[in-house]
């Protein structure tokens, strides 16, 4: 997973894809990750996901061509966050990571590198997926320590855990994540409050701080 990712349109789960961007991680320079338990989209999801799309898609085809540029850099992250919206609010799909002992583990994982592999800015844990804002750390060979690998231990740790709590096996989480580098601060401010706001919004709570699930380093806490 070298760079952002985008939701695959011909994958009926709608699955978090890596694409290979020319960016590269830095320690001063945030990184949001997100990923979610393994399901199918009710039908409802996979039905209004598209048609945003195709709407999208005629807009598109509407603008004025100085627009089109910006218009197409930011797709990447309109479709990111109707899905995110989407299976926020969505009957049908799991409310798992809502239990208070597996928002713990979940917790616990990220706490554990922090400060060795990344710096633990915020996160929150949603009831059926999770958003975290790292800046990355310098490895011993003094390049950052994978992003990738970073996220591969969250979800192999937490899976191997919550399926024993839930007495179950199996994969727990989607296979893909996405992940953003963020530009500047004025996108890091963007992306700190979508990520506290994420139980608001989704109706779960009327302020962020009554969401257990979610954390913010003091220094950044509204």
């Amino acid at each position: 997973m070298t760079g952002r990712n985008t939701i695959n349109p011909g994958e009926p789960r709608y699955s978090y894809i890596s694409r290979n961007l020319p960016h590269k991680f830095s320690p001063d320079r945030a990184v949001f990750i997100t990923y979610r338990v393994k399901f199918t989209l009710p039908a409802i999801v996979v039905t209004e996901l598209n048609q945003r799309k195709t709407e999208w898609y005629q807009k598109l085809q509407t603008i004025a061509e100085s627009e089109k540029a910006e218009y197409l850099r930011t797709k990447d992250a309109r479709v990111f966050l109707w899905f995110d919206e989407l299976i926020s609010k969505a009957d049908g799909v799991p409310k798992t990571l809502q239990r208070k002992d597996i928002t713990d583990i979940i917790a616990d994982s990220f706490r554990h590198f922090d400060g060795l592999r990344y710096h633990l800015l915020a996160y929150c844990i949603m009831p059926n997926h999770v958003h975290v804002l790292i800046d990355p750390a310098i490895h011993e060979d003094g390049d950052i320590y994978p992003i990738s690998h970073v996220t591969y231990t969250w979800k192999r740790f937490t899976a191997t855990a919550i399926n024993r709590v839930l007495t179950k096996s199996g994969s727990f989480w989607q296979q893909e994540s996405y992940d953003h580098l963020i530009r500047d601060a004025d996108e890091f401010d963007r992306v700190l409050g979508y990520l506290i706001d994420n139980p608001v919004k989704a109706g779960l709570v009327n302020d962020w701080t009554e969401w257990s699930g979610t954390w913010v380093r003091a220094d950044l806490s509204r």
